[in-house]
């Protein structure tokens, strides 16, 4: 899967929610090995998806909007976090196996982030109160 491709099918999912294209990362390097991230931002946050042929799986994580554009396994700044780790919300939606193709995976990371991202978003903000 490219970023370009999971921008261009996530983008009209995203742009429902409110976040908007901040940047693609298509050659960065996590553990010696090739990784991807696309950057989005919000009103109240920042998202990012992200790839590892290392850990050979993408996922899904939220920052405040002060937060740099970094590969979020690296994640330097220790503003990154998990998307599904924050929210408390529960779905019923099967992991793709993994020969599926791009457009399954991404309809199906289209489907966790709609699912998830309120409660994440909420978990995210009520701990940046504290």
């Amino acid at each position: 899967m490219k970023p370009a491709e999971v921008e261009r099918l996530l983008e009209p999912t995203l742009s429902h929610a409110g976040f908007k294209l901040d940047k693609i990362q298509d050659a960065a390097i996590y553990g010696d090995r090739p990784a991807w991230a696309v950057y989005y931002r919000g009103q109240e946050c920042k998202l990012q998806i992200c790839w590892s042929a290392r850990d050979g799986g993408t996922d899904l994580m939220l920052a405040p909007l002060d937060a740099p554009n970094e590969f979020s396994w690296l994640n330097r700044s220790k503003k990154w976090q998990f998307m599904l780790l924050l929210a408390d919300a529960h779905d019923a939606l099967t992991t793709p196996a993994l020969d599926a193709d791009d457009e399954h995976v991404t309809s199906w990371l289209g489907a966790l982030f709609q699912v998830h991202l309120e409660a994440a978003r909420n978990a995210r903000l009520s701990r940046a109160i504290r």
